[in-house]
């Protein structure tokens, strides 16, 4: 049993490497070079991770700002179980320092990569993830799920965009008070 976040993690990984690598045709400008859970921490190369994915448990950005962002327990029921409100982020960085696109171009591949991972991540419906007697009752839903671009620096012809993408997944866990 490797727990739900986990679990969770595996399955955002997997539809984030589909719907941003393996399902993208190799010419196209705004394919990402990686999808990986946690930080990047050097590798791969930054030529390679011209355009980087990293998967992460709640907000690793917000730990010491007021804005909420643990899981919360969003329900309790009658005969002992408990809904979660799980939070994930997945955080993007479109360098494009070595590519040298015009200001319109990478904004566009940024855009582009942002949507891609966002619809993918909305339609994704997460059923069938468990672990021991915890199960996803709701995927990525509506009310929960941010998403923001910025462009940070850079020359006229070497942009850099950072992309966050925070959503909840409801998760029910039986059994807490038998």
């Amino acid at each position: 049993m490797s727990g739900i976040h986990k679990a969770i993690m595996d399955r955002v990984e997997t539809v984030l490497q589909a719907a941003l690598i393996d399902d993208i045709d190799p010419a196209d400008i705004a394919i990402a070079g990686v999808v990986k859970q946690g930080p990047l921490q050097g590798d791969p190369e930054p030529d390679t991770a011209r355009i980087a994915v990293t998967i992460h448990e709640n907000d690793p950005g917000n730990f010491d700002q007021n804005e909420e962002w643990a899981d919360k327990v969003e329900f309790l029921e009658c005969g002992g179980a408990v809904t979660w409100a799980r939070r994930f982020t997945v955080k993007i960085r479109c360098l494009l320092e070595m590519t040298r696109e015009d200001l319109a171009t990478s904004r566009q591949i940024a855009s582009t990569v942002k949507e891609r991972a966002e619809m993918a991540l909305l339609g994704e419906p997460f059923i069938n993830i468990a672990s021991g007697n915890e199960r996803v009752s709701r995927g990525a839903f509506s009310d929960s799920f941010h998403g923001q671009m910025r462009q940070s620096g850079g020359p006229p012809d070497s942009y850099d965009f950072r992309i966050k993408i925070r959503f909840d997944v409801l998760t029910t866990r039986t059994g807490v008070y038998s």
